[in-house]
């Protein structure tokens, strides 16, 4: 038996699966909340990345990118619930708390020395980025592992967040983005 609880960087992990009626093999079903526990800790920490966007942008356009900055928050948020709810309907243990999502966040860490608008951008539209395509990725791996359903879930999300990236990027030269 594999083993249910792994401690990463001080972060206690755990892998255990309970046993339910979703019409999937439970190594499918283990496989795919593993991969769904990834884009948790990615929304969990690109949605606070978003917020100290937020929270500390200075200077020209501060009131417009503050309320940008918001918005993408908002959108990140409200992904992280139903995020962590399909882990847990295909019986996979959610790990969402900050130590857990700081520890296995594949997200970039943020430009904390960033304060005007431009490099909060350029922060967060990195970010975002990633959080993007792993997404794509998993979504992918998931529709591979056969459950459909679920890679469809991750398909609304997808366009969600990559929506907030466009409002992100359109704030930046055209030089910067491609």
């Amino acid at each position: 038996m594999a083993k249910e609880i792994e401690v990463k960087d001080g972060a206690k992990i755990s892998h255990r699966m309970y046993k339910n009626r979703v019409a999937l093999p439970d190594d499918v079903k283990k496989q795919v909340a593993e991969e769904m526990n990834k884009t948790l800790a990615a929304s969990l920490d690109t949605y606070s990345q978003a917020k100290f966007a937020h929270w500390n942008v200075k200077g020209l356009n501060f009131y417009q990118l503050h309320l940008v900055f918001d918005t993408v928050a908002k959108v990140i948020f409200k992904q992280i619930d139903p995020i962590a709810e399909r882990i847990t309907q295909l019986g996979g243990v959610a790990n969402g708390t900050v130590r857990q999502s700081a520890a296995t966040s594949s997200i970039p860490s943020y430009n904390i020395e960033a304060v005007n608008g431009t490099e909060h951008l350029t922060a967060l539209a990195d970010s975002l980025g990633k959080y993007c395509g792993l997404m794509r990725e998993v979504s992918s791996k998931i529709d591979d592992l056969g459950d459909k359903p679920s890679a469809d879930f991750f398909n609304q999300l997808i366009v969600d967040a990559e929506e907030e990236l466009y409002f992100l990027e359109s704030h930046m030269e055209a030089g910067n983005v491609q």
